[in-house]
C-alpha cells in the first residue's frame, strides 16, 4: 500500500460529511484593522489542466507556486481541510488554476498564506463567512497516564508542521506537530479529528496499528480511550504508546461559508 504523504502545507483530500448542524453565522472573515492586507508585488491567475492539482506546491522565502480547484486554493491560503469550506457554485471545485506569485521581499510561510488570501478576495471576489458548525469526529487528547512522546526536536522552523506519513499500517510522524498528527488521522479514519492534546513542539515517532474497519463508535469506551470494537481497529492502541487516545463526539467544527465568488479577473 502506497503510504499517504502529508508534507508541510499540503493540500488533503477531498472528503464530505453532509451537512451539519450552525450554530453561529454571519461572522465576517474579513479584518476589520484599517491596516492594508499583505500582498503580493506580482502575481498570475491562469486556467490550468486538472492534472495539476496534488503537484508541488514550493513555498520560497518571497514566492508561491501552486495550482488546483478555487476550494484547494482555499484550503492552503487559510490551512483549513475540505471539510471547512461551504457554499459557492460548482466550478469552486471543478475549475482549476495556476497561481505565481512573488513579494517585495522576504516573507514567512504566514505571511505567504494572507497574501494569497488577499489575492483569492482581489481576483476572484472572495468573500467568506465563519460559522462553527457540529459535526461527528474524534477529539485527540492526553491519556490518563500522561504524553509519553518523545522529547520535542529543536531547530524546527515555528510555521513548520512537520511530515506525518500513513499507510500499510504505520504511522511515521518527522518533525510532525499535534495539530498535522490530528490532519494524518482525518485522512485515516476519514472524519474530523480535533486536537486538544495542548502539547506543543515538534516530534518523530513510529506507530503500528492493525488496518481494518474504521467505522466511528456512537458511545466510545472512556475506560479505553475510544477503543471499542470496530471502531477503528487498534490505530487507538497505537496512540497509547504515546500517551494519546481518541474519543467520539460531536464536536464543534469552524467552517468558511463562501458568500461570494467570481471567475477570476484577468492578469
Amino acid at each position: 500500500m502506497r503510504p499517504k504523504t502529508i508534507p508541510i502545507l499540503a493540500l488533503t483530500a477531498i472528503l464530505w460529511f453532509g451537512a451539519a448542524e450552525v450554530h453561529r453565522t454571519d461572522a465576517q472573515l474579513q479584518s476589520r484593522s484599517t491596516a492594508p492586507p499583505l500582498a503580493f508585488d506580482v502575481a498570475s491567475v491562469k486556467p490550468a489542466n486538472m492534472g495539476c492539482h496534488g503537484a508541488g506546491r514550493p513555498i520560497g522565502p518571497n514566492s508561491l507556486t501552486t495550482c488546483g480547484a478555487l476550494k484547494h486554493l482555499i484550503m492552503e491560503a487559510y490551512d483549513i481541510e475540505d471539510y471547512q469550506v461551504a457554499g459557492g457554485p460548482a466550478w469552486v471545485q471543478s475549475d482549476f488554476y495556476d497561481v505565481q506569485a512573488k513579494a517585495a521581499g522576504i516573507s514567512t510561510p504566514r505571511q505567504i498564506k494572507s497574501m494569497l488570501q488577499a489575492l483569492l478576495a482581489d481576483r476572484f471576489q472572495l468573500r467568506l463567512n465563519r460559522e462553527t458548525r457540529t459535526m461527528t469526529g474524534y477529539v485527540m487528547s492526553v491519556d490518563k497516564g500522561g504524553s509519553k512522546l518523545p522529547a520535542p526536536k529543536t531547530g524546527m522552523p515555528p510555521d513548520s508542521s512537520g511530515v506525518i506519513q500513513m499507510g500499510g499500517g504505520e504511522i511515521w510522524a518527522r518533525g510532525a506537530t499535534m495539530k498535522h498528527l490530528a490532519k494524518g488521522l482525518w485522512l485515516e479514519l476519514q472524519v474530523p479529528v480535533l486536537d486538544l492534546t495542548k502539547i506543543e513542539g515538534h516530534y518523530d515517532f513510529k506507530l503500528r496499528f492493525e488496518e481494518g474497519n474504521h467505522e466511528l463508535a456512537e458511545e466510545p469506551d472512556s475506560g479505553s480511550g475510544g477503543s471499542t470494537p470496530g471502531a477503528a481497529g487498534s490505530i487507538f492502541t497505537a496512540l497509547h504508546e504515546v500517551g494519546l487516545r481518541l474519543d467520539a463526539r460531536k464536536i464543534p467544527i469552524e467552517v468558511l461559508v463562501i458568500e461570494n465568488v467570481g471567475r477570476p479577473s484577468e492578469n
